[in-house]
């Protein structure tokens, strides 16, 4: 009877990355991850340009170091290394695809926030 369980609850487990993500959601997931990375810097470049602080620390030390486009270079060499990856490794783990939905949503929540701090 615990074999049975046991056996079940490791066939459920290994089961959980292995489910296959659409390639219509795989779509989804890499353009709203790429338009949410673009409009972050977009919105970023306007608060700076009308004389709000930026909030990220690191940001914030390299723009005072090194300049405003060395962050948006940064932003986006980094960007297309996480596509890069997500593409390579995408593959063979669907796990990696929620990943990247999440970081599409919370970069969209950074989006909002410049918005917001744009408009007051």
């Amino acid at each position: 009877m615990i074999a049975e369980v046991r056996g079940a609850v490791a066939r459920r487990v290994g089961a959980m990355g292995r489910k296959q993500i659409s390639t219509g959601k795989k779509a989804v997931i890499l353009l709203g991850f790429c338009t949410a990375q673009l409009l972050d810097i977009a919105t970023t470049h306007i608060g700076l340009s009308e004389g709000h602080q930026e909030l990220n620390g690191i940001a914030a030390w390299i723009i005072a170091h090194n300049g405003e486009l060395a962050v948006y270079a940064i932003k986006l060499g980094l960007g297309a290394a996480l596509v890069a990856f997500l593409l390579i490794f995408g593959r063979r783990r669907a796990g990696i695809w929620n990943a990247y939905l999440v970081a599409a949503w919370i970069t969209t929540f950074a989006v909002v926030n410049n918005l917001y701090r744009i408009l007051s």
